[in-house]
């Protein structure tokens, strides 16, 4: 069998084949992970990412192993331990720890190689998870800064022998993907919880520069990365995982007992998304907005909706109005996800855009949209539902 995968490997085209096998990998998970991922997480994703977690925790362990011989050491640390050990001479006895060593570079390679695949998991499921739950143009940014992150992954094998970078990844790993669990085990997001994820990343990454015979130096970059995405959240950059918007749509006539009402019916170029719905609303007609979010089961989380007006002076969006009651606290669980609405009375035309956030925090989803103040003919709407 042997003889005949390697016969068949020397061949030209397997060659070239093989060449593509990385990206084809990288783009089947990412993929996969697409797919799987973000509108519904279940246990066994949750338990998959977790063994990816500390598989690269372990890894980073390793990777921090350094031969601290007393050849190296100052004559005041060889004299404290000849005093903590008794004796007069100078003869210490040094006990090697396990991560007291050089790792040779064969098994230096294979440590990075297994580093650059889990943290390559984690990243291709970060990014689709966040990018699902992100509604604005901040928090998609963080979501481009971790794609390209998740890209670089692919060629920084090498890099990861030098256990600063591999920590600092670590650490931003860490804290994105505790901030994506822990939501999921206590039913609550907030910024207390996202400060308790980014205090455990960070304690990890001290407890691994602990066990290693590293300066404090490795711990600068992650202490630096654990402040930028504290500041982050409170500018509301972090997307608001693991919310995620599933269904929006501006009507009228609305009837909350079946989350139904008359919507325009939509044009070519709308049903394509490539024109802003409209609301061609009746006589003193109030204008409903309707959203419904995902969240996991017996997930509690206070959302808000928030109206802006397009200054046709300006041309910018001015905020109008900002609505939250009881009935938009989100419970999760519902696989189309947790229904709300809020409502504006005497609405004048113009263009509008209304955000869908979680309460004080970081926008799910948001839509624009026109109001005209002439109602259409009875074929010019149609009974719609928020699923």
């Amino acid at each position: 069998m042997k003889e005949r995968v390697e016969k068949l490997r020397s061949n030209p085209i397997v060659q070239r084949i093989e060449r593509f096998f990385p990206a084809i990998a990288f783009l089947a998970g990412f993929g996969w992970d697409s797919i799987t991922l973000g509108s519904k997480v279940y246990n066994s994703d949750l338990l998959i990412l977790l063994a990816y977690y500390f598989a690269a925790l372990i890894l980073v362990v390793l990777l921090s192993a350094k031969l601290d011989h007393p050849e190296g050491w100052t004559p005041e640390r060889i004299a404290a331990m000849a005093k903590e050990q008794g004796v007069k001479d100078g003869a210490i006895v040094v006990r090697h720890r396990l991560l007291d060593r050089e790792w040779s570079p064969k098994w230096k390679a294979r440590f990075t190689w297994a580093v650059q695949f889990f943290f390559g998991g984690l990243f291709s499921a970060l990014v689709v998870c966040y990018f699902k739950s992100s509604g604005s143009l901040a928090s998609f940014l963080l979501v481009i800064a971790l794609a390209c992150l998740l890209v670089g992954n692919e060629f920084l094998q090498k890099k990861y022998e030098s256990f600063g970078v591999s920590l600092a990844f670590f650490c931003l790993l860490g804290t994105m993907f505790l901030n994506f669990t822990i939501p999921h085990l206590v039913h609550r997001i907030g910024f207390i919880w996202f400060l308790l994820s980014t205090v455990l990343s960070f304690g990890i990454c001290v407890g691994i520069w602990k066990l290693s015979n590293r300066s404090k130096a490795v711990l600068v970059a992650p202490a630096f990365i654990s402040s930028l995405l504290v500041a982050a959240y409170l500018m509301n950059w972090v997307p608001p995982v693991p919310l995620v918007l599933k269904q929006q749509m501006p009507c009228q006539n609305f009837d909350r007992n079946t989350f139904t009402c008359d919507v325009d019916a939509p044009g070519f170029l709308q049903k394509f998304g490539l024109k802003a719905p409209s609301v061609h609303r009746l006589p003193d007609a109030d204008v409903y907005f309707l959203a419904s979010v995902y969240a996991p089961a017996a997930l509690k989380a206070e959302l808000e909706y928030r109206w802006y007006y397009k200054d046709p002076a300006t041309g910018k969006y001015i905020l109008t109005d900002t609505i939250s009651s009881g009935r938009m606290v989100l419970n999760g669980g519902r696989e189309q996800g947790f229904r709300s609405y809020s409502k504006k009375s005497r609405v004048p035309a113009g263009k509008y855009r209304v955000e869908t956030a979680y309460k004080g925090g970081a926008v799910i989803g948001s839509l624009a949209f026109d109001v005209f103040e002439e109602p259409r003919d009875s074929s010019g709407y149609v009974r719609d539902t928020l699923r």
